[in-house]
């Protein structure tokens, strides 16, 4: 799929924006999100102790989730879940 269809197929649905992060420790600042968005929706914003942390602007952002997708913070987070229902 290209980002041309991602757009127009995303537009055409009620947009639920992301939420990427609730509190810091929740975000690594690794940028993946950033570098995966299709239409440049998220930008990268240093706080006031020097880390990075992504914002969405919600007028560019299409509700692809492609960000949450790859974000390897939650992917490691849901694996821990998971063991733990496993054993």
């Amino acid at each position: 799929m290209n980002e041309k269809s991602i757009v127009n197929n995303h537009n055409q649905r009620k947009k639920k924006i992301p939420n990427l992060y609730t509190k810091k420790s929740d975000c690594c600042g690794c940028s993946a999100c950033y570098a995966i968005c299709p239409v440049q929706a998220i930008h990268m914003e240093f706080d006031g102790e020097g880390f990075l942390y992504p914002l969405i602007d919600e007028h560019k952002c299409i509700g692809c989730y492609q960000c949450l997708k790859v974000c390897a913070y939650k992917k490691d987070k849901k694996a821990k879940f998971k063991r733990g229902l496993d054993e």
